[in-house]
């Protein structure tokens, strides 16, 4: 390892009588927050910490720390505890594979260490389009966060990896009591760089998206409640795929339920035909990750494989607990939580339909552009925003729908077209939540999915 990076110098000796690991991160993050023409708020926050994990009887002895130093000592008391109750079930342990690798991708262009009043200037050049007569109320972000990883533990392993993300959060409000309309406009990536070459297109961007948000706040009607078709935009698919089956996926909420292993029944067919979703870190964006934290090589998983349930999402215990092939998805928010299971990129995968293609067959039917936010595991819930009328074929009057639901099986029964391309919007400033763990930085998209009925309000 090199020696100019402080996670590097950290030398761990295990107890050779058990099992154990340590995951080291170094974070940094910087923040700005204008609201209405106000600077509110700057933060700076510099953190460094370690996940401890000791496997004895069968059970999991766990302790995290900010004091480095104190990381054998740590290690010491809980070989020695007497406190780990016998466990039960398999742990996993013994197919945890060894991998020894520094990944730094981006050593050349740290995001972090780009100056604070750079970072604000790029903001501030977002905010004359706020300016609008229209917009009621507004808030502007500058977020950007660098982490270091390097797990280490008792087998051999030692992998050293980083991911870094930044960018602009602009939030905004039009229009008044029930027609009023708030909407969100991202800007995000990996390197600072590649934020400022692409100032000028995020601009006229963000002007089309705001004649939009006008258009939509002076014209959108209701629509009448019922099944309907739609076309998914791709950020709006990934949300669908992320919410209603990427969670259904996640091995852990397999455990001790026999009636959902039984449902979800690999080669069980879950979706039409020529519809495939997958999920896999190895990929930059929101979900870029090349080794979990559990020191295993993350990969692409065939979730959904043209409409079959071919795979699921695994840490280390529940593959070994139901005897399936470990997929790299033990991820935690930070050292202070243990690894649960977690998606990555989670993506629809495109179609054989152009975009003019996919609208051309729809003689009426609506567009589902943005959306505010979802939930879901058998069934789903997701509240849409900027959404249009679809009229044989193309894009008409601007409608407003309060939410899609459905079951999941029945809805991905229903999709009958993916356009070609596959867009996966970066996302920041946000994140995946499960159980207390939150946000966990994921990324979601496809190409424009086509549902042939799905339950509006």
């Amino acid at each position: 390892m090199q020696a100019n990076h402080p996670l590097a110098d950290v030398d761990v000796k295990f107890p050779t009588e058990v099992y154990a690991d340590v995951r080291l991160e170094r974070t940094i993050e910087h923040r700005i927050m204008l609201r209405d023409g106000v600077l509110e708020d700057v933060q700076s926050t510099v953190e460094v910490g370690a996940l401890i994990r000791v496997h004895k009887n069968g059970s999991w002895l766990i302790a995290s720390t900010t004091d480095l130093p104190e990381i054998p000592s740590i290690l010491s008391r809980l070989a020695a505890s007497e406190a780990a109750p016998t466990g039960h079930g398999p742990s996993g342990v013994e197919h945890l594979e060894v991998h020894q690798d520094q990944r730094l991708a981006f050593e050349g262009d740290r995001i972090d260490q780009v100056p604070l009043q750079d970072k604000l200037g790029l903001l501030r050049d977002f905010l004359g389009p706020l300016g609008r007569p229209s917009i009621k109320t507004w808030g502007a972000r500058w977020i950007d966060q660098h982490r270091e990883r390097r797990f280490m533990s008792s087998k051999g392993a030692d992998v050293h990896h980083d991911y870094q993300e930044g960018g602009v959060i602009l939030s905004f409000s039009l229009g008044e009591g029930a027609d009023a309309v708030s909407e969100t406009f991202r800007i995000a990536d990996h390197h600072f760089s590649t934020l400022l070459a692409g100032k000028e297109s995020a601009l006229n961007s963000l002007n089309m998206h705001l004649d939009k948000c006008e258009r939509f706040a002076a014209d959108a009607v209701p629509i009448e409640p019922g099944p309907a078709t739609v076309i998914l935009a791709p950020e709006a698919a990934g949300i669908f795929a992320h919410e209603s089956f990427g969670h259904k996926s996640e091995a852990d909420f397999m455990l001790g339920d026999p009636a959902m292993m039984e449902e979800w029944k690999i080669g069980t067919r879950v979706a039409a035909d020529g519809v495939s979703i997958t999920d896999g870190g190895q990929g930059f964006g929101s979900g870029y990750m090349p080794y979990d934290d559990e020191g295993q090589s993350t990969q692409t998983t065939h979730l959904i494989k043209d409409g079959m349930l071919s795979g699921r999402l695994h840490s280390s215990m529940t593959a070994a607990a139901l005897g399936e092939a470990p997929t790299g998805n033990a991820r935690a928010i930070s050292f202070r939580f243990e690894p649960i299971v977690r998606m990555t990129n989670t993506t629809f995968s495109p179609g054989e339909l152009s975009k003019d293609e996919l609208f051309a067959a729809v003689e009426d039917g609506y567009f589902i552009e943005t959306v505010k936010h979802g939930s879901g595991m058998s069934t789903f819930t997701i509240a849409p925003g900027l959404c249009w009328r679809i009229r044989d074929g193309q894009l008409g009057e601007p409608v407003r729908i309060a939410v899609m639901t459905g079951t999941v099986f029945e809805t991905m029964g229903e999709i009958d077209g993916l356009s070609d391309e596959v867009e996966v919007p970066f996302l920041v400033g946000g994140g995946c939540g499960k159980m207390e763990q939150w946000p966990l930085s994921v990324g979601f998209g496809g190409p424009h999915v086509r549902v042939r009925r799905m339950n509006l309000a």
